[in-house]
């Protein structure tokens, strides 16, 4: 009798056991790094963002699961700015523009709801095209506020090297500007979409200008190149003069000296 209350003592034991890792498997799921799960119980939603432990009851409990990660888009735009003649006439100059955003799911619950429904609900080619409408129109709005020299701020009229100038003239059509994600017209662009993407859920992570192009700048471009090429011609002649003229003087000293040893003689 003993050894019969051992062995059920021993199959109750393990038959706890595994109904406690059922019930661990069932109501316990694994929210994975990069993900974040909505489970909702009537108006109850509760958040997760994983890695973590997720408490779900089955049949009861409804989930769904969004990516946490960073969206990136690249966008390319072509607008005209807004300038003027002297006379005070619109003369609209057309650049191009080349970014690249990143935008992520928001923090906040009701964020994280917004996003699920509004945007994840879509398709990966639906939520791709929305974020670049939105970037689009927003960037196409903010070069039609600016100037053509608001959108080559300082650093364009940075004279390069005579040699580097030429390089960049003769090897591009327009002229290529690298951006900060700070020079106003990356502050317009996130400034103009940051309301649009909060209706979807999203946030700005980042915004990078990778370079505006423009035949303008570019003209501009290869004429400062010209100059330079000119003045680096004009020091390169003057050096070449003093050379021959060092020579020409090292060879009237050598004359003169050998004329005197002659006469010594």
């Amino acid at each position: 009798m003993p050894e019969l209350s051992l062995i059920i003592a021993g199959v109750v034991v393990v038959v706890v056991l595994l109904l406690t890792m059922t019930m661990i498997t069932t109501f316990l799921r694994s929210v994975d790094a990069g993900e974040i799960l909505l489970a909702s119980r009537g108006r109850n939603l509760r958040i997760y963002r994983g890695p973590c432990k997720a408490l779900i009851v089955p049949v009861l409990t409804q989930i769904r699961t969004i990516p946490a990660q960073a969206i990136n888009v690249d966008i390319e735009i072509t607008d005209q700015t807004a300038d003027i003649d002297p006379n005070g006439r619109s003369a609209p100059v057309k650049v191009t523009v080349r970014a690249s955003a990143s935008v992520s799911v928001g923090e906040d619950g009701t964020m994280v709801n917004t996003a699920a429904n509004k945007f994840f609900s879509k398709s990966q080619g639906e939520q791709l095209s929305t974020l670049t409408d939105v970037l689009s129109s927003a960037g196409r709005r903010a070069i039609n506020l600016l100037k053509h020299d608001q959108l080559f701020n300082v650093r364009t009229t940075a004279a390069p090297p005579p040699s580097a100038a030429l390089a960049v003239a003769q090897s591009s059509e327009l002229a290529v500007v690298p951006r900060g994600e700070d020079d106003e017209l990356a502050v317009i662009i996130k400034d103009a979409c940051s309301r649009e993407l909060l209706d979807l859920g999203l946030s700005f992570n980042s915004l990078n200008i990778k370079a505006v192009l423009s035949e303008v700048a570019e003209a501009r471009r290869r004429e400062s190149a010209a100059r330079a090429k000119a003045d680096a011609d004009v020091v390169q002649a003057q050096e070449e003069q003093r050379a021959r003229i060092a020579q020409l003087e090292a060879a009237q000293n050598v004359n003169d000296q050998e004329r005197a040893l002659n006469m010594q003689i």
